[in-house]
């Protein structure tokens, strides 16, 4: 028969123990590091080492040869590391003593987040307090063998180093290279500009809504450029903006938002709970571009630093019907005894205790009777049913496609109904006659802008996806054009209509640009 107390007995007691040795971590552990990590998460790792070193200014510079992505750097302003610094820097692991308000937490995450992505990583550094820098390098071939890690020559790197930090107006701080990486490699040049602007939106959006309280109140700056080494010269900078998951341009909800309290043993957490206006839009309400509605839940805050943005946590299940809902947690202190976080900082599990303690949590002094937290949820569902009942269905419209922004397509699809019934809309640059601005090819189904005035309409920043305002515009006034078998004579007679007007514009636009005068 089995004897199950005996098993338990043997699961519990340490009498069985006779000794202990101490088993050196495989190497081959490396292989599996950073498996879990986007490109985005991976990033904001990084940017995490480098807030944590006090930086002001951080630039992510995505680093391509012609079409081709080949690696990425990290360049930051601040105090920058010493040979002892930078050698736990790159030490597996390691566990340091991590000041209030670091964003460190395991040790793993430069490596982590630069495995992930490259299998060559180095880091150069600079102290005020030193006249010479120092320079590692790890191998991932290197690392799974023996952990072996190079030393970079501080004089063949100091004036690369001079001029990296002068990206970000400092004479010291830390850079951050990846090289060999895993980043695909597309087979057209198209491809690849695709690539790299859902690349840089992706990451550009992600690091808003991570970092929104620090790069709102200018504790930090964030910069995305792209360098081409075959041209030897980097594009412009694109400055990462604030995307306050909060803040919203029409006005609340009556009473709220509104504080609950969850109790765990003596610990009270204080839960902030809003609920978001129903006709909300933009990037704060579509985080990522998504529907809103896929962000409902916990916002989980540390040191001002997003950690979690939506997500129930088990608490209750996600449903269309709390589309409206979203919880901001500050207080990771008290918080983070009853919780776990993943290594890539994408999430907490909330442990049995806290989860009752949410359930229970209620406004205690705020109001009377107390509100709790399902009153809370119960409110956010009936404010959404109430909105339906007065909103009415939206046109739909063809689908942007091609040389419109990414963020743009992705907030059509978010905000209207796309026809499946009709093919997608490009958007082109051509020569055209000069005092007209468009043409309408129903055909190959793409709205032309005349190239004789792109570096006009753009500041000269041109790319796949430039001039978003210009070419947005232009499709909410046209795209209607290109649904059904035909136009008319009305229709064509509408777009002589606009060519007339708007080609009378930009010419204007370019005698005003010309003689340097704005217009009055």
């Amino acid at each position: 028969m089995w004897n199950w107390s005996a098993v338990t007995r043997w699961q519990s007691d340490e009498n069985d123990v006779i000794g202990t040795k101490v088993l050196d971590p495989d190497p081959g552990l490396v292989k599996s590091l950073g498996a879990h990590h986007s490109l985005e998460s991976a990033i904001a790792d990084l940017v995490d080492n480098s807030v944590d070193a006090g930086a002001r200014t951080v630039l992510v510079r995505f680093v391509v040869d012609g079409s081709r992505p080949t690696g990425l750097l990290i360049v930051d302003n601040g105090r920058g590391m010493d040979d002892s610094r930078i050698d736990d820097a790159m030490r597996l692991g390691r566990q340091r003593d991590y000041a209030p308000g670091s964003q460190g937490f395991y040790g793993l995450g430069l490596k982590a987040a630069s495995f992930s992505h490259a299998d060559t990583l180095t880091v150069w550094s600079k102290t005020s307090s030193s006249d010479s820098s120092c320079g590692r390098r790890l191998r991932k071939l290197d690392v799974q063998r023996d952990y072996s890690c190079a030393i970079i020559d501080p004089d063949v790197i100091a004036e690369s180093l001079v001029q990296l930090l002068a990206l970000v107006d400092s004479t010291v701080g830390t850079i951050v290279s990846w090289r060999d990486t895993t980043f695909p490699r597309p087979s057209s040049m198209v491809e690849a500009d695709s690539w790299l602007e859902n690349a840089k939106t992706s990451v550009r959006m992600h690091l808003g809504l991570l970092y929104h309280r620090l790069l709102s109140d200018g504790r930090l700056r964030l910069d995305i450029d792209v360098f081409d080494t075959s041209l030897q010269r980097p594009g412009p900078p694109e400055r990462v903006v604030a995307i306050d998951p909060f803040e919203f341009s029409v006005a609340g909800v009556a009473g709220y938002p509104i504080t609950v309290h969850a109790v765990v043993d003596s610990t009270t957490i204080p839960l902030r709970c809003h609920i978001v206006p129903p006709k909300s839009s933009g990037p704060q309400y579509r985080l990522y571009g998504r529907d809103g509605a896929d962000s409902q839940g916990f916002f989980i805050y540390r040191s001002d630093r997003l950690l979690q943005a939506g997500g129930w946590n088990d608490v209750v299940a996600k449903t269309p019907a709390r589309a409206l809902a979203r919880v901001a947690v500050d207080d990771f202190d008290s918080l983070s005894p009853y919780i776990r976080m993943n290594p890539e900082k994408r999430g907490v599990i909330f442990g049995h205790e806290f989860v009752a303690a949410v359930v229970r949590a209620s406004d205690q002094h705020g109001t009377s009777p107390p509100i709790g937290f399902e009153d809370y949820l119960a409110r956010a569902e009936s404010v959404l049913v109430e909105s339906r009942r007065r909103r009415r269905d939206r046109r739909p419209v063809v689908e942007p496609a091609r040389g419109f922004h990414e963020e743009i397509r992705r907030i059509v699809k978010s905000e209207i109904p796309i026809k499946i019934d009709e093919d997608p809309v490009d958007i082109r640059w051509r020569r055209m006659p000069e005092g007209k601005l468009f043409e309408l090819d129903r055909e190959t189904r793409t709205i032309h802008l005349n190239q004789r005035y792109r570096e006009m309409l753009t500041g000269g920043r041109t790319g796949l996806s430039d001039a978003p305002l210009l070419k947005t515009l232009m499709f909410l006034l046209t795209e209607q054009h290109f649904t059904g078998q035909r136009s008319g004579p009305r229709d064509k007679d509408l777009v002589d209509m606009w060519d007339a007007v708007l080609g009378g514009a930009v010419q204007l636009e370019a005698e005003y640009r010309s003689r340097g005068r704005g217009t009055r």
